[in-house]
């Protein structure tokens, strides 16, 4: 995928809430910037603060995908966040924005995807946390005898991991684990950008958005 900037427009429709003007537009760029970090970068200092992002952070806690997704903003370069050029709102009416393209139609993509299958979608999400809750791989008190636990359940975690990254349409699952040096981040990490492309879907679904 080549970085190259572009004009990009939502359509949005409906009733909107205030609140909707913080829900949606951070769900969309925290699901661009975890796209954007998995691209090729030929500047090493990039490459050193998403490594950074993806390692530094226990994901034994809320606060871990906070910094993780705030970290990933800093990361990327201010020109190629996400501004708005644009907005109109309307029924119809827009949100028009200067990204990097190919980032936006692999959010698009990825939006659609999960849209047209999202009860069984939810299903896996929900099987996967639950597996985890059960193997106690989701509480704080994991720190204690975090690697047992996750040399313990091995086999779970990687599965659990693919199946997420398949869902998710994600063919970089060796790249984040590499960037990790954890399955059990890695998966932690996935499922974070589940809920908030779950939140994207949520949008669409209810006719308030269109990629």
């Amino acid at each position: 995928m080549e970085l190259n900037e572009g004009k990009y427009k939502i359509s949005i429709a409906g009733k909107w809430y205030l609140e909707d003007l913080y829900v949606f537009p951070r769900a969309y760029e925290q699901v661009y910037f975890l796209i954007y970090s998995l691209l090729p970068h030929d500047d090493e200092m990039i490459q050193d603060r998403i490594q950074y992002a993806y390692s530094q952070f226990p994901w034994r806690g809320g606060y871990s995908a906070v910094n993780f997704y705030n970290n990933l903003k800093y990361t990327t370069p201010r020109k190629e966040r996400p501004q708005i050029l644009s907005m109109q709102f309307a029924s119809p009416g827009w949100i028009e924005l200067s990204l990097i393209i190919g980032v936006a139609v692999a959010v698009e993509i990825l939006v659609k995807a999960i849209s047209s299958t999202i009860r069984e979608a939810n299903a896996s999400y929900n099987e996967v946390y639950k597996g985890l809750q059960e193997r106690k791989l989701l509480r704080i008190e994991v720190e204690k005898n975090e690697l047992e636990l996750e040399m313990r359940h091995a086999d779970y975690i990687e599965h659990s991991a693919q199946k997420m990254a398949s869902m998710l349409k994600l063919n970089e699952l060796d790249q984040m684990h590499s960037k990790t040096g954890s399955s059990l981040k890695t998966l932690k990490i996935l499922l974070s950008l589940y809920r908030r492309v779950r939140t994207l879907v949520d949008y669409k679904k209810s006719g308030k958005i269109e990629l």
